[in-house]
């Protein structure tokens, strides 16, 4: 115990003796005593929370006195998280300012949390793990992620689907899709200094990619929607992959520019020509899957029939002629008018009324005539072109009028 002596106007609190000619010291100064470790400033400190009172939070980290998380930052922490605080939790706090004196040990508990996310994600790198991670956003250069605390960055480069798209208008319509759905993805770059995280779905889906480019197989039908579009064909997401629609290979017809087939957005579907696992490339074909227009020809024609088409090519052998559909026959040298060779009669560009003598769509053949055009369907073609009538589809009746003492006629 200690004594009190009373000394003129002074009050002096004496230790007392504890036997051994010591003084017994109070337990105020017995912590004076204590060495501390001292905190320093930018530290990580594991501390348990002792108290919450109105909008400050006290914490033990284990030094002299308790740290203080002020209400300044308080007052922006999420109030869920925040609620499910309790006495006794152990948190991560950042030392950001020393005390000197009687001063307050003052930290910061989203500081804390946010290290400690940055030793995750450290581990995570370390460990190649894939994360799932919301996509909160986007900018110019790509899309943005969440990884708890911290605001992660994707290249456009490496997300899947914008790889090849250079138009900033799909870039931004298609980044926008994503916002709010998970990305698989990998850290690739982590810089605390700069709060730098840099992650990448390309690298997190490239086995999901070997796993899918192995299961394709040639002659395989799949479903798709076209990401891109260039001069030479369309870029389709088959999934975890994108393959490559030539443009010889959209369509029957032929197609100048891939846009005037497709859109980007469009859902179509494709048959699988050829898989390059190695160089992930995959090749597609939409045409096979459309209706052949040779089938579609033999359906709504016939042999016997008259139609208008446009000579393409003039050979020794014959003459090649463009009818209804994009399809292509043969006028046969023997079955051209006159004695002359074909280039002294027809010249490419010319219009000319034939008739069909053969249709074999399987061996993609057309055998037409000029020869068994009458004299008599001849004048009543030129003269419905005359009267400004389009003979695109053909003579479907050659039923016509007799033209007598007509002669001279090609």
């Amino acid at each position: 115990m200690n004594r009190i002596e009373e000394k003129e106007d002074e009050t002096t609190v004496l230790p007392t003796d504890n036997g051994n000619g010591q003084p017994e010291l109070s337990f105020a100064e017995l912590l004076d005593q204590y060495e501390y470790p001292r905190p320093e400033q930018g530290e990580i400190l594991k501390g348990k929370i002792m108290r919450i009172e109105g909008d400050v939070v006290f914490i033990d980290v284990g030094a002299k006195r308790d740290a203080v998380v002020p209400h300044q930052e308080v007052d922006q922490l999420d109030e869920n998280w925040l609620g499910s605080l309790s006495r006794g939790d152990q948190v991560p706090v950042y030392v950001t300012r020393t005390p000197v004196g009687d001063e307050e040990l003052i930290v910061s508990l989203e500081r804390g949390l946010e290290e400690q996310d940055w030793d995750r994600a450290e581990q995570v790198q370390a460990n190649a793990e894939t994360l799932e991670l919301e996509v909160t956003g986007y900018n110019k250069g790509g899309v943005l992620v969440q990884f708890n605390r911290l605001q992660g960055f994707v290249p456009n480069s490496h997300v899947p689907g914008l790889k090849y798209v250079r138009d900033s208008d799909q870039q931004r319509s298609l980044k926008a899709k994503k916002t709010g759905t998970t990305l698989p993805v990998k850290i690739i770059e982590i810089d605390r200094q700069r709060q730098r995280l840099v992650l990448s779905a390309k690298e997190a889906q490239k086995e999901l990619r070997q796993e899918q480019l192995r299961e394709l197989q040639p002659g395989q039908v799949v479903s798709g929607r076209v990401v891109n579009l260039v001069q030479y064909g369309a870029f389709v997401d088959l999934g975890k992959v994108s393959g490559l629609l030539h443009v010889s290979k959209m369509a029957w017809d032929q197609v100048e520019h891939p846009a005037d087939v497709l859109s980007v957005g469009d859902e179509i579907e494709v048959i699988v020509e050829s898989v390059d696992i190695e160089r992930e490339r995959i090749s597609l074909n939409r045409q096979e899957l459309l209706s052949s227009p040779w089938e579609q020809f033999a359906q709504e024609h016939e042999v016997g029939q008259l139609l208008e088409g446009e000579v393409t090519a003039v050979l020794d052998f014959g003459v090649f002629v463009r009818l209804p559909l994009g399809i292509e026959g043969l006028v046969h040298v023997s079955e051209i008018e006159g004695s002359g060779p074909p280039e002294s009669i027809l010249q490419p560009g010319d219009r000319v009324l034939v008739r069909v003598i053969s249709i074999e769509p399987e061996q993609q053949r057309l055998g037409l005539s000029r020869r068994r055009v009458t004299t008599a369907e001849e004048i009543e073609w030129m003269a419905r072109h005359q009267d400004g009538q389009d003979g695109d589809e053909g003579v479907t009746e050659p039923a016509l009028s007799e033209v007598e003492g007509v002669t001279g006629l090609p």
